[in-house]
């Protein structure tokens, strides 16, 4: 009894085995895009924006999306933004808003990359020395002689002046927040701010954070460093300074720093 079962099993595995490798076995073949698990459709839609915001061509970014398939791709992009940015400003981010906007979806947190530029580093210039020439030199100058007046060298005038500065103490990681507004009060976001101190800097864009206003921004403070506070292009032009976030009965002093436009 115990013999024929085993050859029964024995002869039920190579018929199995003949029917899978020999009568009808598996043909491998290559997956389109649509058959991808979701984590790699996402791949492909960053390897896709990315690519779009490098070349611009948007007839094979077109293609390369329609083999996804998706009948809702607008909002699986807009969706994808979302979890990319909630890290925080990044190139990625920058491209998913680029392609939602070519495809006509634009929300509140795509607003700050669309109308800020990409940040490219500045090319450093090499000193090249310069020999002087020899040329003779000037005569001395006579009682008659009139010389020059020096024309007095201008201050920048800043973009954004400082509204309002307050403290609070606080239990948590102390922070400078910044709201920037327009003239008439409303939050501004795509404003560059411009965190500095001595032998550091940092800079954040307003809007990235829509649920404390259209115009917020923050930053972690450190104990013992004194910070200085700017806005626009003008990264050297202090509107704040002497920031810290010194002891408090509470914990550690946070700021709450308010900017506008220079009218």
């Amino acid at each position: 009894m115990r013999t024929a079962l085993v050859v029964g099993i024995l002869i039920g595995l190579a018929i199995g085995l003949a029917y899978a490798w020999l009568i009808d076995p598996v043909e491998l073949g290559s997956a389109d895009p649509y058959h991808l698990d979701a984590r790699y459709r996402d791949v492909w839609i960053v390897m896709s924006a990315e690519a779009y915001a490098a070349d611009g061509d948007w007839t094979r970014t077109s293609v390369r999306l329609d083999w996804l398939r998706d009948p809702n791709l607008k909002q699986t992009i807009v969706a994808l933004f979302d979890r990319v940015n909630a890290d925080g400003p990044n190139p990625q981010a920058r491209a998913l808003a680029r392609l939602a906007a070519q495809l006509g979806e634009t929300t509140a947190s795509m607003v700050v990359y669309l109308t800020t530029p990409a940040v490219t580093p500045t090319p450093r210039l090499t000193p090249i020395s310069i020999l002087p020439s020899l040329t003779p030199a000037a005569p001395a100058p006579t009682a008659t002689d009139s010389f020059p007046t020096p024309t007095p060298t201008s201050t920048p005038t800043p973009e954004f002046t400082l509204v309002s500065r307050d403290s609070v103490c606080e239990s948590g990681p102390p922070q400078i927040r910044v709201t920037v507004q327009d003239l008439a009060g409303n939050g501004l976001p795509g404003v560059d701010v411009w965190i500095t101190w001595d032998n550091g800097a940092d800079r954040f864009v307003t809007g990235l954070k829509p649920e404390f206003g259209a115009g917020y921004g923050d930053f972690d403070m450190q104990p013992g460093i004194s910070y200085r506070v700017g806005a626009g292009t003008q990264v050297a032009l202090a509107l704040v300074s002497n920031l810290r976030a010194d002891e408090c009965p509470g914990g550690r002093l946070s700021w709450n720093v308010v900017l506008r436009p220079v009218p």
